[in-house]
């Protein structure tokens, strides 16, 4: 599996419960791409590591939502299994500060 263009859209954000999150887009291209196999997702790290989430459906301008509506994209997102050989986002998850949530909520 070839991944996309290393430009990419790269989001930290601080969920309601205080974990900080990266999300961005994955592009897979492969020539030989098996029909049903998803091409793109929303992905989602916790800055420790521990914790993966993968959206399929992936909003158009999901990079510019606040970070409430992007937090709820990421609680909507499927659990991934962790792997010690998965990548991380370019540059990994320490590339971005994270924002905090509008306190209002």
């Amino acid at each position: 599996m070839v991944l996309g263009p290393a430009r990419m859209a790269l989001r930290s954000f601080v969920s309601r419960d205080g974990t900080t999150w990266t999300a961005w887009q994955v592009r897979a291209e492969s020539p030989a791409s098996i029909p049903g196999t998803p091409t793109e997702w929303l992905a989602f790290q916790s800055a420790d590591g521990t914790e993966r989430r993968r959206l399929l459906e992936v909003p158009n301008g999901w990079d510019q939502l606040p970070d409430d509506r992007l937090d709820l994209l990421r609680r909507m997102a499927e659990p991934v299994t962790l792997l010690a050989n998965r990548h991380s986002p370019p540059g990994g998850v320490q590339a971005q500060e994270p924002t905090k949530l509008d306190s209002r909520e």
